[in-house]
């Protein structure tokens, strides 16, 4: 089982990159440092996968066009092997599209299990502690813990079956809270992108 203090060093290292924004750094320079890419991955579960280069994998919940919906792998990659602080010594950052619009922790209690719903817009979701999941309309079900990273990116999810279902239902999972970390981005303005590796789809 993954240490708290393991989880914490890579939602810090998500945190760091997320934070950054596209083309804008913690500090809100401008920077000229090329964004991350992402590709779609076989499967999960989500977690740094390579160390040099690194590729941070991530699990998304996603609508397609017809607004059901699912669950995909995404792999971010091309960190750049820098000093984040000089005159700190060089590690990897990355520079994924997006920006954040805000950072809020959430815990789910011990038997928490929500309703349908869509997320309020594009949100990283970190988890720190314990574990919980997402079930899509689709039947497909997320299980994350200590360490793992999902996307939400279901907003454009319509009522699907008999039910009606819409988006996703989270659930606590075990015997103790989950706790996460939850960087909201600003949605991106156009068209919705169906695309499930687009961080930024509203």
């Amino acid at each position: 089982m993954m240490s708290f203090k393991k989880a914490g060093r890579i939602a810090m290292v998500l945190l760091a990159s997320v934070a950054s924004g596209t083309g804008v750094s913690a500090a809100g320079d401008k920077t000229s440092e090329p964004l991350m890419t992402i590709e779609a991955a076989p499967s999960g579960p989500a977690g740094l996968t390579t160390a040099n280069p690194p590729a941070l994998r991530y699990g998304t919940l996603y609508a397609d066009a017809k607004g059901q919906s699912h669950v995909q792998y995404c792999d971010l990659k091309n960190f750049i092997f820098k000093s984040y602080a000089p005159p700190a010594a060089p590690q990897y950052v990355g520079f994924p599209p997006g920006e954040v619009a805000s950072i809020k922790y959430a815990i789910l209690p011990v038997g928490y299990v929500g309703t349908w719903h869509t997320a309020p817009g594009p949100q990283w979701v970190i988890t720190l502690s314990g574990r919980w999941s997402v079930e899509a309309t689709d039947g497909s079900v997320l299980e994350q813990g200590p360490g793992e990273v999902e996307f939400n990116a279901d907003t454009g999810s319509t009522p699907q079956g008999p039910e009606g279902h819409v988006g996703h239902l989270t659930r606590q999972v075990g015997d103790v809270p989950n706790v996460q970390l939850i960087v909201s981005l600003k949605p991106r303005k156009g068209k919705r992108s169906t695309d499930p590796c687009q961080p930024t789809a509203r």
